[in-house]
């Protein structure tokens, strides 16, 4: 058998994982819906109105990223220096904004509703965790699980790095419209620097991209003395 060059990326459709991460993100909900018994109602009314749209978003999504696949994975293989593990990626839609990921599934939800070009940013986004976290546990040998998901220093970290690893000149080509990072990021200030987390780290990023075993040590020391620091966001 022979082995993919790159993970395959496919999206399905399941209402029932959209309603857990409804309730499980319910700030993330259209309208502000709140509590598990009306998030659910809502989900299922939704599912049971507008499922031909939902599918359609699905299909249309597929085709659209189909065209880009194949140079996204490569240009990520390339800027991280690190083959694609023989894995597949599944993407989830969700009437959800939040669109979390999960590292153990390589599962990720993106947005029904969005616009496709805004769903390929988050599908970028979501994929470029997974091949960051390839990358860590290949720098870093005796890593610590927990560190991957929230609020973990590694997982601070990937939520910064992953804006301006998405930014490199040939990933915006192929996808222009990129997801942004949390908000703490831009609006918290170090005030020894005078400048927002996402800027410092931005100029890490600048420094050490053409290394990125040596940028993931050298952000990694950084995040580590801003949060002896006591950095609020971090």
């Amino acid at each position: 058998m022979i082995m993919a060059e790159y993970p395959n990326v496919s999206f399905e459709i399941s209402k029932e994982k959209d309603e857990r991460v409804c309730v499980e993100h319910s700030n993330g909900m259209p309208l502000k819906i709140s509590g598990k018994a009306k998030i659910i109602k809502y989900v299922e009314g939704t599912y049971k109105l507008r499922l031909n749209d939902i599918e359609a978003s699905r299909q249309l999504l597929q085709i659209e990223w189909g065209k880009v696949h194949s140079e996204v994975m490569k240009r990520l293989r390339e800027i991280m220096d690190i083959e694609w593990p023989d894995k597949n990626i599944t993407g989830i839609m969700t009437l959800n904004e939040i669109c979390p990921r999960y590292l153990d599934t390589w599962s990720f939800f993106v947005e029904a509703f969005a616009n496709v070009e805004a769903q390929k940013g988050i599908c970028l986004h979501e994929i470029t965790h997974f091949l960051f976290f390839e990358k860590w546990k290949q720098v870093f040998k005796n890593f610590n699980e927990k560190e991957l998901d929230k609020p973990g220093l590694a997982w601070n970290l990937s939520e910064i790095l992953v804006e301006p690893i998405n930014e490199d000149t040939i990933l915006k080509r192929l996808v222009p419209s990129t997801a942004k990072a949390y908000e703490r990021y831009y609006k918290t200030k170090i005030k020894e620097e005078d400048e927002s987390i996402m800027d410092h780290f931005r100029k890490i990023y600048a420094d050490y991209n053409s290394d990125f075993a040596e940028l993931l040590k050298t952000s990694y020391d950084e995040i580590k003395h801003l949060k002896s620091m006591n950095i609020p966001g971090i």
